[in-house]
């Protein structure tokens, strides 16, 4: 047996050892105002709600369609928390990761899109019905993380997909893709990707305002 295969046997063992049960982790949305200059107010409001639209399967083709290990995927308390799946070193659907109870991907999205739109200048309010806000409806068409096995080391991604609609303005279709590559997958890790998927998410919605 060649040393390749050796090594790349024991980095799918490492991989197969990822814990099977269903982990919960919290994710923080880190504003870009710390590294990018803040625009001036334009003296626009603006009144951000997300929906979370995403499509869950139970056995999906690939690993970057959103799935869970116990098919719960029609059970919407819990969809709306999860952000990834752990598979194994053959790519088998293991447990999944969920944002603790009460966080959900909506909030994520809408935290991240809302930093964006007070980068770009807008101010952005909270309460229904404030004079002269206008709506902005985010549809979360994807947001997801997944890991492609490797011999010697394994591609962590994290993808989205939102549509961001205001009345008299062109919707803002927001595609974006992270990746990074390491030797195993830890539960900080799915913190990280996602995190940084977040990042992506308020980097393009900025860029397309």
């Amino acid at each position: 047996m060649s040393v390749r295969t050796v090594l790349g046997i024991a980095a799918l063992m490492v991989l197969a050892g990822c814990a099977t049960s269903r982990s919960e982790l919290d994710i923080n949305v880190a504003s870009l105002a710390a590294t990018q200059p803040v625009a001036t107010s334009n003296g626009k409001k603006v009144l951000i709600s997300t929906v979370d639209e995403r499509v869950f399967e139970i056995s999906p083709r690939s690993a970057d369609i959103p799935s869970l290990k116990n098919d719960e995927v029609a059970d919407k308390s819990i969809t709306e928390r999860a952000i990834a799946r752990k598979r194994n070193g053959f790519g088998k659907g293991l447990g999944d990761v969920l944002l603790p109870s009460g966080r959900t991907v909506s909030q994520l999205v809408n935290e991240s899109v809302a930093a964006a739109y007070r980068q770009a200048g807008y101010q952005v309010v909270t309460e229904p019905g404030t004079a002269d806000a206008a709506p902005v409806k985010v549809h979360i068409v994807e947001f997801w993380s997944w890991f492609s096995p490797g011999f010697f080391s394994v591609d962590v991604t994290n993808k989205s997909h939102l549509r961001i609609e205001a009345p008299g303005q062109t919707t803002l279709n927001v595609v974006t893709r992270k990746s990074e590559s390491m030797q195993a997958v830890t539960e900080s890790d799915w913190k990280k990707i996602t995190e940084a998927g977040l990042q992506e998410v308020q980097r393009e919605t900025l860029k397309q305002l």
